[in-house]
């Protein structure tokens, strides 16, 4: 199964742009450790003029998947081009922790989840990628570029902005300990129609592109039916510089109703993704849904 993307070299003039938004990231610490990331892992970052695609993905192609532990090659991100450089800036820290998970093996699941536990393995995902992106955009804010902090806030992410906000301001030392972090990752989770298009993505497309992948293309995979556990969970605490989700005190995350909340929710016009059979190999391609607004990271 693929997804079919125009691998061609981006013109120079995106080159240059990529270039340019990288060095902006890198100069505050979080920004520079995902900027050395994306070079150390040789990933491909593909400026795309395409207005048909969704505005940002990131692929990987799964070459085999034995007892749980999946091996990928090509990793990539793809942006729309006509994203401004504060959209595309956080956007690539996003894209790029979801690339983190796959490569850290928590990016698939490694045991066959049911509908509950694939619905909610997925969200912890999303609200992982957006709290690396939160995070590294305030950074940026304090260091006088709050440029990509104002444009998350516009597409989408503007309860997650202002919970992390009201911690860090009240408590800056909240961003060293990752409290902060985990309360932006929490507040991903607040809002309605995120969960909503997570659920289908989840349902329609993820579980039987996966099941399609075990059972017609990797059958001997070695994984068993069961379900997400503190073992699981502390493999994502653990895949960041700072780790931050197992928190003194913080909620747990895989039984506090808050995270399992509404999964019966679908959008109100829902999009319908396809992959075709590739026979040898089968890609990872996480898609954003596109914005009522402004263009979204």
């Amino acid at each position: 199964m693929k997804e079919e993307f125009n691998n061609a070299s981006p013109p120079g003039g995106h080159t240059a742009r990529l270039d340019a938004i990288l060095q902006r990231l890198a100069r505050v610490p979080e920004g520079k450790e995902v900027a050395d990331f994306l070079a150390a892992h040789k990933v491909q970052i593909h400026l795309k003029d395409d207005t048909r695609n969704h505005a940002a993905a990131s692929t990987l192609l799964i070459t085999g998947v034995k007892n749980g532990r999946y091996s990928y090659k090509t990793p990539e991100v793809i942006l729309q081009s006509e994203l401004s450089d504060d959209n595309i800036l956080q956007a690539l820290v996003h894209e790029a922790q979801h690339i983190r998970q796959h490569l850290s093996g928590v990016g698939n699941p490694d045991r066959i989840l049911d509908e509950a536990d694939a619905i909610l393995f997925y969200r912890l995902q999303e609200a992982d990628a957006q709290a690396a992106a939160t995070q590294v955009a305030w950074r940026l804010k304090l260091a006088g570029d709050d440029a990509p902090w104002e444009a998350a806030k516009q597409v989408g992410y503007e309860g997650i902005c202002d919970a992390f906000e009201k911690i860090a301001t009240q408590d800056p030392s909240s961003l060293d300990d990752g409290r902060a972090k985990r309360v932006a990752f929490d507040a991903w989770f607040a809002k309605d129609s995120r969960l909503a298009h997570y659920n289908q993505h989840t349902v329609d497309l993820m579980v039987p592109f996966l099941a399609k992948g075990r059972d017609e293309i990797f059958k001997d995979h070695g994984m068993v039916n069961a379900p997400l556990d503190a073992e699981w969970l502390e493999k994502l605490h653990g895949i960041c510089p700072l780790p931050y989700l197992l928190q003194p005190g913080a909620a747990d995350i895989l039984t506090d109703p808050a995270y399992r909340r509404d999964m019966h929710l679908r959008p109100p016009a829902p999009e319908v993704e396809s992959a075709n059979d590739n026979g040898t190999q089968t890609p990872v391609i996480r898609n954003k849904p596109k914005p009522s607004g402004p263009k979204a990271a």
